[in-house]
């Protein structure tokens, strides 16, 4: 076995992409969640529904983050492949 494969075994992804990960991973299950818990007539909807919509807005936020960090990486990807030829 070469270097190569020691040094790709022994990769440790840095802590922002954990991150990234862990939140990825945890949106569907908040989307399972209040798909399960929504349309619940109580005396708190009110407030329910607003929660509903910072949920939404969190979610939004952070899938435009993401977007963003994609759109950049391309970008400097594709800029080394321009100026490498």
């Amino acid at each position: 076995m070469g270097q190569a494969f020691f040094a790709i075994m022994h990769y440790l992804p840095p802590p922002m992409l954990k991150l990234i990960a862990i939140l990825s991973a945890a949106i569907p299950i908040v989307l399972f969640v209040r798909a399960m818990i929504g349309a619940r007539p109580t005396k708190l909807g009110a407030a329910w529904r607003e929660a509903k919509k910072q949920i939404d807005l969190g979610i939004t936020i952070f899938l435009v983050i993401i977007g963003c960090i994609v759109v950049f990486a391309t970008a400097k990807l594709a800029w080394a492949w321009w100026t490498s030829l």
